[in-house]
């Protein structure tokens, strides 16, 4: 199964269950699993946090865009 089909099919059992209490207890579950996997993200230094900043607003700079075209051309070499 794909992950399309996975959350496709978890959502068909949720929406199947009655019970309230059941519902609470999947809920918590699933909070809990998704709340660990956030945390397996590493932190990054205060430097690598202040260069992403500054990455990002350079990204925002329409001198330093390029054409889709370009980009394709650029990245075929991997595709």
């Amino acid at each position: 199964m794909n992950t399309l089909e996975l959350k496709r099919g978890m959502i068909e059992m949720i929406a199947s269950i009655k019970s309230p209490e059941l519902l609470k207890k999947l809920y918590d579950l699933v909070e809990e699993i998704t709340l660990e996997s956030r945390q397996e993200v590493a932190a990054l230094t205060p430097d690598q946090e202040n260069q992403l900043d500054r990455d990002l607003a350079a990204s925002e700079l329409e001198e330093n865009l390029v054409s889709h075209e370009e980009a394709v051309k650029t990245m075929s070499r991997w595709l």
